[in-house]
């Protein structure tokens, strides 16, 4: 067997498709040949980014604002130069319009998943021109996880907005589109629970002054005490002290709980 026939099965090799003595042969070949087996590597790149991404199941309540969301999507990405550009961009316009959220998300994986394989298996590739590559992909899977995130905060399970808040830590760099839906849920969202997860995430976004700000500007939108008393505990883990004249003004709201009252009095004690 030559090389390009072990390469057109390394997708059976990866999908656990082969039986014992072929999956033998072929990673026998591989500890042998140095160019099968960096190509191998990165179609396993390839394989382990698309396994990265959540299959969505949205409500049909969230088909239209999902759509928005992939449309708008599609005017950021930046087209990649191959043979598939053209197919690629007519299955997403096609879809976007026309298709249900999953299938319109799944068919959009396909292609990536497609012209990735593609553009990996190019002869002659360079092994800077593959982590190249292979870095433009991840940001692809990133950006379709603020996609993803952006719609499921709208859900109308908790559970799911929760789910959404948490992609946070996958997504390598949030955008502020996503961090203004993370303040609005902050400051809105009707479950205590998928607030407090909100606040952990933009919590670990803190780094950035406008996360900050926020965060500062949302203490006196906060009507629960757990709430309340978690905003409090935040500002003394950043040691934000433009927060001190928010809190204070936080004691003086009526019918504050005054277990709440005196955790606030010892955070602005820490932090003055």
């Amino acid at each position: 067997m030559e090389c390009k026939d072990y390469r057109e099965q390394f997708s059976l090799l990866l999908t656990n498709s082969l039986d014992e003595n072929e999956r033998s042969r072929i990673e026998n070949h591989l500890s042998a040949c140095e160019e099968c087996t960096r190509e191998f590597e990165g179609a396993k790149k390839v394989w382990d980014l698309m396994g990265e991404i959540p299959q969505p199941e949205p409500s049909e309540s969230m088909s239209a604002n999902f759509n928005v969301l992939l449309s708008n999507y599609k005017e950021q990405l930046v087209v990649r130069k191959n043979p598939f550009d053209g197919w690629i961009n007519k299955f997403r316009q096609y879809w976007m319009l026309q298709a249900q959220p999953r299938l319109a998300f799944s068919i959009l994986l396909i292609a990536l998943g497609l012209s990735g394989g593609y553009i990996l298996h190019q002869p002659g590739q360079s092994v800077v021109s593959y982590n190249r590559q292979i870095d433009s992909l991840s940001s692809q899977v990133s950006d379709l996880k603020q996609v993803m995130l952006l719609s499921l905060l709208h859900d109308p399970s908790a559970s799911q907005r929760i789910r959404a808040v948490s992609y946070t830590d996958d997504i390598s760099k949030v955008n502020y589109k996503v961090i203004d839906a993370l303040f609005t849920t902050l400051n809105s969202d009707t479950n205590v629970n998928v607030r407090l997860a909100t606040l952990e995430a933009l919590v670990k976004l803190a780094d950035d002054p406008k996360v900050r700000e926020g965060l500062v500007r949302s203490i006196n939108l906060q009507d629960s005490p757990i709430m309340q008393s978690a905003i409090a505990d935040v500002m003394v883990k950043l040691q934000e002290k433009s927060s001190v004249q928010f809190l204070q003004k936080l004691l003086v709201k009526k019918n504050l709980n005054q277990m709440v009252k005196i955790n606030i009095e010892k955070s602005i004690q820490k932090l003055i």
